[in-house]
């Protein structure tokens, strides 16, 4: 994927080198991260970063794995793929995708970068190259309904809440109730 800008905004793919992975290492431990992305779970070493998404940034898997840069810093992680693959491996998220319904996750890593307009910023420019240049008719997400953050950013971007879904994240054990966000294309 050629790098998207929109001024001083870069959104690019994640590069197969340790500089990359060490920087969605700290990300994943930064408490305003891990508390919304595998919970769960102990936040992930640099080794099970490189197993986790390296396949993803090879090309290996249809996920591309994208990192957002503000005024050339990396600012944050960015992830889409087309929905179908995983919706038919996991029903009971209930998206009802078509061909062309995408689904993205992001984060902020940085702490100093948040609560300043960024992810939506960051959402909508992503979700108007998936629309331009990939055909994107819909694209869909989920967000735990906690998150207010996460949905007033996605809201601000162009999404709407749709209805209450069941995710593969678990908290405390059990797996979470989310809101199905959508953004249709015009």
């Amino acid at each position: 994927m050629q790098p998207i800008r929109d001024g001083d905004l870069t959104i690019r793919s994640m590069r197969d080198d340790v500089e990359d992975y060490r920087l969605l290492t700290r990300w994943r431990g930064e408490p305003h991260v891990h508390e919304w992305w595998d919970p769960d779970d102990p936040a992930p070493t640099l080794e099970e970063v490189i197993a986790e998404y390296g396949p993803d940034v090879r090309g290996e898997e249809p996920t591309t794995a994208c990192i957002f840069e503000l005024d050339g810093r990396p600012a944050g992680y960015l992830q889409f793929y087309r929905w179908l693959p995983y919706a038919l491996e996991e029903p009971s998220i209930d998206v009802r995708p078509d061909a062309d319904t995408f689904g993205l996750d992001i984060h902020i890593g940085e702490p100093d970068l948040l609560d300043r307009g960024l992810g939506s910023r960051v959402v909508d420019v992503v979700c108007s190259f998936l629309e331009d240049e990939r055909g994107a008719s819909w694209i869909a997400l989920t967000t735990e309904l906690d998150n207010h953050r996460a949905q007033r950013a996605y809201e601000k971007a162009g999404f709407r809440k749709v209805r209450r879904v069941l995710d593969t994240d678990t908290r405390g054990g059990e797996r979470v109730v989310c809101w199905l966000m959508e953004r249709r294309a015009e």
